[in-house]
């Protein structure tokens, strides 16, 4: 491929005169371009605001005649040839004298016809995805790509701060007319124009007063007061230093769809923009599970006639509020939400000047950020050519459409439509470094199913079934359900039993040096049951620190026919006493004395005579109906909640862990426990956990080792002896995250071949170092569960990395139902969801409990008919946040009530902990809300030692202002409950991190230097050196002075992203000593002195 530059100017058309009495070739800039041009200077690598006009020319063509044509477009429309300067303390546009256009040629040479458009797309792109410097040149840029005699492409760049949508249809519509004129000599058919672009800004600058800007502002503060940021679920967490990278997902409507949605507007007194714009909210809606919530979209912007002739950025971007709510139990149908958008949409119209940065610090963005994350784009020059009837192409000329290779998302996810003569054609775009394509593909055929349903019947409800239909119901279900199980389950007892038969002699239990035999643990259990005496489906309290006594206490009430209520010896009297009745215990067996808990106590013996014989018929098991045991936890009303599990969904379980579940064994159905496995009961007898250390290892042979009490803790443990050929650990998440973290002092035991997580969420950075570590070795599995659903319900294999290396999985899932499970994702009215879409977690099948003890209005309100089994059973609320992957897994996303709501807005602590640990200093972290702010705490990475206030910048890089904590500490480990959980409550209260901290005046000349500016700027009277700009006040346009002021002053070439990055003043008047070293260290002595002298 070759490429030139033709340099030298050709005789042009003469361009249309300036109006009469205009030479001003000097002139403001709008609002809107103010703002494109301040994000330009942040990043002057930014190709998202480029507009590009590309289309394959199949015909001859004049390549003078074309430059020709160009070089009169330039002439006639200044904003073609102008450049954006800096005068003063801001930037100015400033018109140059009409000159040649550059046209860039290139030759390729296909080897046929398939491969002509890849070559012309390769050919373009590189131009399309250039940035422009606006300072030094015009901001449009001309290439022609020939393929062979009548085989063209033709591309046109122009930046957004100098054209729009409907400049685009000027722009193409007058070059072909004025190419057309050149081609025969004539003059062409345009008509003057009357205005310039410069013309309009001047207008706007004398409009937009103060007073009128402050009006402005108050009616869409008022418009979108208590509207919430969009949540758009990722597929990955946002990277500290972004690409964005576009992707595309087209969709065409057809004829017949897009008939449909003219028909509806029609009958609605609205237009197609409001039809499509009104699907888009309840889609996203459906698919964030939120109701309320922000979109942009841009307005022509030309409320004059004479507008629509020019080129020029008038484009205004309104922010419509996407209103889904509706009463208590049903949302509004399409017909309602149509009139909100239309009322909305109006109200844009009468008011298209919209501030949007103060709009965005109202709704807690990041400076520079905009009030909404989402765009919606109804392209009508499509239709319209900007307002012109398409001009006659010359003979023997085709014009097609061509990739044009454009490569930078403009936006996190948008949505643009425009008409071709076979329909709509709707455009997904998006940020590929946060969406995988098949998330957007997804989205966009909701769009579809959506359109189709409501202009058929404009009276579906927006929150009702439309997003599934019948085939992709069944497959949703399906994909929730887990394998099938052995109808003939037997319970753990009879399983124990089994094995007591078949290895009497091997040992169930080690403590310390010891061990116990499976033969032993089954006499004394039998001995003790027969002294407990029948219970007949009661329940007995059990209060015995970890020992050979605590399992044959378990044990001996089941054979005594009753389930266990574990009772934590750390508890007050009170809560004992609490839990007993709330349990309905009829018994309390100890290990020893114990305390007066207005039942009769049992205290199993110390000794177990060798001669002691099992009296006949001290068995009598209950049945799979019966309770395995009651465990309390924590209620929402500060009222602990005895969760009830049957005999019968704890056998469920066990055959899953231990790998016998009928449609699979080990790999991944179970953990493949066998004899010989060693396994360590790590969790308290009052967590679930417990029932999914002992019991397998029971029913399957094992070994299953008990963790003294005392001070020992696991590392001590596996240190020992006792610890030796330790084969499985089963460990709260947190607990694991703290053991990953110091492998140095620490190794894992030599046999170890499985690791079972549980209990909070997996991070995903201490997963990566797991894998940098340990590769594939040890088995590494994730589960998930309440206490409700008898242990686990889900299961996801971990031992092998996901992610590529070095790279770090956002949200590590929690699997897929574990056999006999079901896994429904449902929305606020618990219909079901689509894949992808966030929802609440809902649990059927076997293994749920049979509810709460004592409890049976909340046993009604949290264990509810499930709607989608034909077998009568319930189904669990979850209360937590999931969606499900598109290989089948789900991902946690937070609990439902684990959102808090602070000075209005809506948060999710997780959200703010994956942005912490995105930061290389940082291990692992945990945000929460105490005395009524918004804290974070974080633990160091090895060998890193974070910084608040790095941390702080990072964060402000990443969130949204109000999702910043306002104090972060750095603990050398987070707090743990006995449980294993991070415990909040022992968390140390941090200092203010955000707060406004004490005046410290500035120390330095440079200090001083930035103090004085910024006063000058904000027009404040005092500034310190640890204040905020932004907290001051400070926007973009004052961002833009203090750079120019730090110029003209000091002489020194700081950027605008200087001081943007530099918010705090003692952090920018460092930047500015370290620009004034650098700039004296290139000098030669005599032009440092001379730099220095006063």
């Amino acid at each position: 491929m070759t490429a030139a530059v033709d340099p030298t100017p050709t005789p042009s058309q003469a361009p249309a005169p300036t109006p009469p009495g205009r030479h001003t070739t000097d002139h403001p800039l709008t609002v809107d371009q103010r703002r494109l041009w301040f994000l330009q200077q942040l990043d002057p690598t930014d190709t998202g605001y480029h507009l590009y006009l590309v289309r394959r020319w199949r015909g001859p063509l004049d390549v003078p005649a074309l430059r020709g044509a160009l070089d009169a477009l330039t002439a006639r429309h200044e904003i073609l040839r102008t450049r954006f300067v800096v005068v003063g303390d801001g930037p100015r546009q400033v018109v140059d004298p009409p000159t040649a256009v550059p046209l860039v040629r290139h030759d390729v040479s296909p080897a046929g016809e398939d491969d002509v458009d890849r070559l012309l797309t390769e050919a373009v792109a590189p131009h399309v995805n250039t940035p422009f410097d606006l300072a030094a040149g015009p901001p449009l840029r001309a290439v022609l790509v020939r393929a062979g005699e009548d085989e063209h492409a033709l591309c046109l760049v122009l930046h957004h701060i100098a054209g729009d949508g409907w400049s685009s249809g000027v722009l193409w519509h007058e070059l072909l007319t004025l190419y057309g004129a050149a081609l025969t000599g004539s003059v062409p058919q345009l008509p003057a124009l009357a205005l310039q672009y410069g013309d309009h800004a001047r207008a706007e600058e004398a409009r937009l007063g103060p007073d009128e800007q402050e009006r402005a502002y108050a009616h869409w503060r008022d418009r979108l007061a208590g509207a919430e940021p969009l949540r758009l679920p990722r597929d990955r967490p946002r990277p500290a230093e972004p690409l964005r990278p576009a992707g595309f997902a087209d969709l065409a409507l057809g004829p017949e769809l897009t008939a449909a949605v003219d028909q509806l507007a029609r009958q609605e007194r609205c237009t197609p923009f409001m039809v499509l714009l009104t699907a888009y909210q309840a889609v996203l809606g459906r698919w964030c599970g939120q109701d309320d919530f922000t979109v942009g979209t841009p307005l022509a912007g030309r409320p004059d006639v004479a507008h629509e002739a020019l080129i020029g950025y008038f484009t205004r971007t309104a922010v419509i509020r996407a209103d889904l709510r509706g009463d208590a139990g049903r949302g509004p149908d399409f017909r309602t939400v149509l009139r909100r958008v239309r009322s909305a949409t109006m109200g844009a119209l009468a008011h298209q000047d919209v501030p949007l940065e103060r709009l965005a610090a109202d709704l807690g963005e990041a400076p520079g950020g905009l009030p909404f994350r989402t765009l919606f784009v109804l392209q009508s020059q499509h239709e319209t050519g900007g307002g012109a009837a398409e001009p006659e192409l010359p003979a023997g000329v085709t014009l097609l459409s061509l990739d044009s290779g454009f490569a930078r998302a403009k936006a996190d996810l948008l949505l643009d439509t425009w008409r071709t003569e076979a329909g709509l054609t709707c455009s997904f775009s998006y940020d590929e470094e946060l969406f995988d394509r098949s998330t957007v593909e997804t989205l966009a055929r909701r769009y579809r199913t959506l359109l189709t349903r409501a202009t058929a019947d404009p009276l579906l409800p927006v929150h009702g079934d439309w997003l599934l239909d019948a085939e992709e119901r069944a497959a949703v279900l399906a994909r929730g359900t887990g394998p099938g199980v052995d109808p003939g389950r037997r319970t753990v007892l009879a399983r124990f039993a089994e094995q007591v038969a078949l290895r009497p002699d091997a040992p169930a239990l080690a403590l310390g040096e010891g061990t116990l035999s499976y033969a032993e643990l089954d006499r004394r259990s039998s001995l003790l049951a027969a002294r407990i005496g029948p219970v007949d489906g009661g329940v007995a309290a059990v209060r015995i620190p970890p020992s050979y006594a605590l399992v044959t206490a378990l044990l001996a009430v089941w054979k005594a026919g009753g389930g266990y209520l574990p009772l934590d010896e750390a508890y007050p009297l009170e809560r004992l006493r609490q839990l007993v009745a709330d349990g309905g215990a009829r018994l309390l067996i100890t290990a020893g004395e114990g305390p007066d808990l207005g039942i009769p106590s049992l205290a199993v013996p110390t000794e177990w005579p060798d001669g002691a014989t099992v009296p006949s018929g001290a068995s009598q098991a209950g049945p799979e109906s019966g309770p395995a045991y009651v465990l309390f936890t924590s209620g929402s009303t500060g009222r602990p909640k005895g969760v009830v599990v049957e005999q019968g969904a704890l056998a469920d379980r066990v055959a899953w862990m231990t790998g016998t579940a009928a449609t699979g064994t080990a790999g991944a159905q179970g953990y493949g426990l066998r004899p010989g496995d060693r396994i360590v009961q790590f969790a308290s007898l009052g967590f679930d956990t417990h029932a999914e250390e002992i019991w397998p290892a029971l029913a399957s042979g094992a070994c299953c080792v008990l963790l003294p009490g005392g001070s020992r803790t696991l590392p001590d443990v596996l240190r020992s002896g006792g610890g030796a050929g330790v084969t499985v650990l089963d460990l709260p998440t947190a607990y694991w995250h703290e053991l990953v973290l110091m492998e140095d002092e620490f190794t894992w035991p030599a046999d170890l071949r499985l690791v079972v997580l549980g209990g909070s969420a997996v991070d995903g950075t201490v997963l990566a170092r797991w894998h940098a570590r340990h590769g594939g070795r040890i088995r590494l599995v994730n589960t998930y569960g309440p206490t409700e659903a008898t242990v686990i319900a889900t299961s996801a294999d971990l031992t092998l990395p996901s992610a590529p290396p070095g790279a770090v999985v956002a949200r590590p899932p929690i699997g897929r139902p574990l056999a006999g499970v079901r896994c429904y994702v449902l929305d606020e009215r618990l219909g079901l969801v689509p894949d992808g879409t966030e929802g609440e977690l809902f649990l059927g099948g076997r293994g749920l409990a049979r509810g709460y003890a004592g409890r049976a209005g909340l046993t009604a309100e949290r264990f509810l008919p499930d709607p989608f089994a034909a077998d009568g059973t319930r189904m669990y609320r979850t209360g937590d946040r999931v969606r499900r992957l598109p290989d089948g897994e789900l991902e946690f996303l937070g609990r439902t009530d684990g959102q808090v709501k602070l000075r209005g807005y809506r948060i999710e602590p997780g959200e703010v902990e994956h942005a912490l640990t995105a930061h290389p200093a940082v291990a692992h972290a945990l945000v929460a809300v105490r005395e009524g702010r918004l804290l974070g705490y974080v633990v160091p990475a090895p060998g890193a030692t974070p910084v608040v206030p790095e941390l702080l910048a990072h964060l402000e890089g990443l969130l949204p202002a109000f999702m910043v904590p306002s104090g972060l500490a750095v603990l050398d480990r987070l707090p743990l409950t006995v449980n294993g959980k991070p415990d909040v409550s022992a968390l140390p209260l941090p200092g203010p991190a955000v707060a406004a901290p004490a005046f410290v005046p500035p120390r330095t000349d440079a200090e001083a230097l930035v103090a004085e500016l910024w006063e000058e700027v904000l027009g404040v009277e005092r500034v310190g050196a640890r204040d905020d700009f932004f907290s001051l006040g400070g926007d973009s346009l004052r961002v833009t002075r203090v750079a120019a002021r730090i110029r003209s002053v000091a002489g020194l070439e700081i950027s605008i992203r200087d001081v943007f990055d530099h918010r705090v003043l003692a952090d920018l008047a460092a930047r500015v000593e370290e620009l004034l070293i650098a700039e004296i260290d290139a000098l030669s002595e005599g032009e440092a002195a001379e730099r220095l002298s006063p």
